[in-house]
This record gives C-alpha cells, sequence and structure tokens, in this order.
C-alpha cells in the first residue's frame, strides 16, 4: 500500500559529524557526515512510519538525495541533543551524494560566527569521544524528510521517493541506524586500565559531573529565553491593548466635547432670539412720521400755497419757477402727479 509519511522527527543512520579548520570564511566551519546507509533496514522505526523500519535502496538514494542540499541543520539544546528543533537551523547542506560502500554523505558548514557555542560543543564531544572511546558523545546527523513508503515482504517499509526537508545534529545514540562501520555506536569500547590510580578516577568522575550541571544550565538558559519571550510578547500586547483604549478614549472625549460646544452655541442663540422678541415688546411705540404733501413741498421751498395748486400744469409751472436742482424738481413733480391723480380718480 502507497502512503506518504512526514518523517519530521526520525532520527536515521548517523554517522561522525566531522568539524575541519580549513576554512577560510570567518562564519563558515565546514562540515561532513553520513545520513544513511542505502538498501538495508533501519535499526529502530523512525518517528512517523508507524512503528515499523524503513529501507532506502540505492536507486531511490541516486535519484532524491540532491534534494537535501540547501536544506538545514538543526540542534535541539532544550532536550539535550537528542531530538531535532527546526526552529534552530545553525547550519546549511552545500553537497549530497551516495559513497561507493553505500552510504548518503552531506557536506555543508555551521555558522561558526553566529553560533560559536553550536561549534565548541561540538568539538568538546567528539573531542572526548574519541579519546575515551565514548560512543554516547559522539555526534552526528539524523535526516528529516518527506516519503512515499509500501509495505515489503519483509515487513519493512520500502521508501518508494523522498523529499529532503532538513536534518538535525544530535548525539548518536538518538540514531535509528546503527549498523553501518561508520557508526560509532558500533565501535568497540577500550577496556578501562585497572591500573587507573584513585585520582585519576576521581578527575574522570568529576569531569563527568561537571558535564552533566553543564548541559543542565544550558537547558535552564533556554529555558529562561523562552519565558522571557513570552514575557515580551505579553507586555506587548498589553501595550497595544492600552493604545487601543486610550485611542478609543480620546474620540469619544473629542466627539463629547464637539457635542457639548454645539448645545451651548444653541442655548445661547435661543437665549439672544428671547432677549430681542423681550426687548421689542417692552419698546413704546413709535411716533408716526408725518408726510408732506406736494402742495406743502412747494410752499416749503416758496412756491405757491397749496390751494393754488388746482391741477398738475399750474403745479409744474410753479416748480419750474422755483429754478430748484433738477432732483428736487422732478420729485416734487412726481408727487403732485401722483396725488392730483388720485384726486380726479375719485
Amino acid at each position: 500500500m502507497l502512503a506518504t509519511l512526514k518523517f519530521s522527527k526520525s532520527s536515521m543512520r548517523v554517522q561522525d559529524f566531522k568539524l575541519s579548520d580549513a576554512g577560510t570564511h570567518p562564519n563558515k566551519a565546514p562540515f561532513k557526515c553520513a545520513l544513511f546507509a542505502t538498501d538495508v533496514p533501519s535499526d529502530g522505526p523512525p518517528g512517523g512510519a508507524g512503528g515499523k523500519k524503513i529501507r532506502i535502496s540505492s536507486g531511490v538514494c541516486d535519484k532524491n538525495l540532491h534534494t537535501f542540499v540547501g536544506m538545514a541543520l538543526n540542534i535541539d539544546y532544550v532536550n539535550g541533543m537528542t531530538d531535532h528543533d527546526p526552529r534552530f537551523k545553525v547550519a546549511v547542506i552545500e553537497k549530497a551524494y551516495r559513497s561507493m560502500d553505500g552510504n548518503a554523505w552531506v557536506e555543508g558548514y555551521i555558522y561558526a560566527k553566529d553560533f560559536p557555542d553550536v561549534v565548541a560543543t561540538i568539538r568538546y564531544y567528539n573531542g572526548l569521544a574519541a579519546e575515551h572511546n565514548w560512543s554516547e558523545y559522539q555526534f552526528g546527523a539524523s535526516l528529516e524528510m518527506e516519503a512515499a513508503v509500501q509495505d515489503a515482504e519483509d515487513g519493512v517499509l520500502e521508501v518508494l521517493e523522498f523529499c529532503g526537508t532538513g536534518a538535525a545534529i544530535l548525539f548518536a545514540e538518538a540514531a535509528a541506524y546503527k549498523t553501518t562501520s561508520f557508526a560509532a555506536k558500533n565501535n568497540k569500547p577500550k577496556e578501562v586500565d585497572v591500573a587507573m590510580t584513585p585520582e585519576q578516577i576521581k578527575a574522570m568522575q568529576d569531569s563527568m559531573e561537571a558535564l552533566s550541571k553543564g548541559m543542565a544550565t544550558i537547558t535552564a538558559s533556554v529555558q529562561t529565553v523562552v519565558s522571557e519571550v513570552g514575557a515580551i510578547k505579553t507586555d506587548l500586547e498589553s501595550v497595544k491593548a492600552a493604545k487601543v483604549d486610550t485611542e478609543k478614549k480620546t474620540t469619544e472625549e473629542t466627539i463629547a466635547a464637539e457635542l457639548k460646544a454645539a448645545q451651548e452655541k444653541t442655548a445661547a442663540v435661543e437665549k439672544e432670539l428671547a432677549d430681542l422678541k423681550a426687548s421689542k415688546s417692552n419698546t413704546p411705540n413709535e411716533p408716526v412720521r408725518k408726510t408732506l404733501s406736494a402742495s406743502q413741498l412747494l410752499s416749503k421751498h416758496g412756491g405757491t400755497s397749496a390751494e393754488d395748486a388746482t391741477d398738475i400744469h399750474t403745479f409744474c409751472a410753479a416748480v419750474d419757477r422755483l429754478n430748484l436742482p433738477p432732483g428736487d424738481s422732478l420729485k416734487l413733480k412726481m408727487q403732485a402727479r401722483a396725488e392730483l391723480g388720485a384726486k380726479e380718480n375719485v
């Protein structure tokens, strides 16, 4: 049966994770290691395989191994470098190939300037493993991939194709593949010299104790950083919420102030209108202005009396004799014409 599995936390064959000092770039520490052996089942079931071992043939390896190029390597400080932490990437794969002995190899570099602690940790533990043949402290690499698999007759999942998504730097003890000649796990431990002095034994015990304390300190430091990041995130969310509340409150206060100002202005206008009405009602009636007739105006200017101006022609002749300004003369004639015409119509 064909199925697609994601080996996001699978531990595959681990080979010695070797660092080189040959790099000339200050931020590149070259490495070389084997990811897995081809044509043989894994010694244990990788994560995501449903409890079954897997096998990758040479043909499938040659066809798909290039997908690891450009992918990153991560390291898991929190769990004592025995698992994967895809979010903590410290290296990149530049080259992937299968050797004549059937192992899939990758080469690349660790960002040495950015992660000096990672480089120092790998070199320290690899040194202990090489000096004392302590295989449990040998570093290797464990791949991560998405794969299409099919059940084989021997109960092993046969990988039909895969896509490499990365790898993890971890202790060799965490590997599923342990049977190749390169696996540190299979190296026979050297016999302990029974002639060791008590001082030497005590020094070795102290070294192991210091090593354990160092690992605990690293784990605690990482957990502290995680807690601090969480606290910072909480503080940022609180500041953002407070800012939103302040902006909302400021907007509401501005609207309330504008509404109050409008209400006060309306009240002032209404009061002014009321005062005007009250003032008008309390003012005594003004005397009616008396309007002079045309004959009276003519007499005022020194002309014929009102009784002699009985028709419009006589009135106009009287006005002409006064030699008044054209405007005044025209005004008198027009008013006389209006008054005499009204009398004739009665």
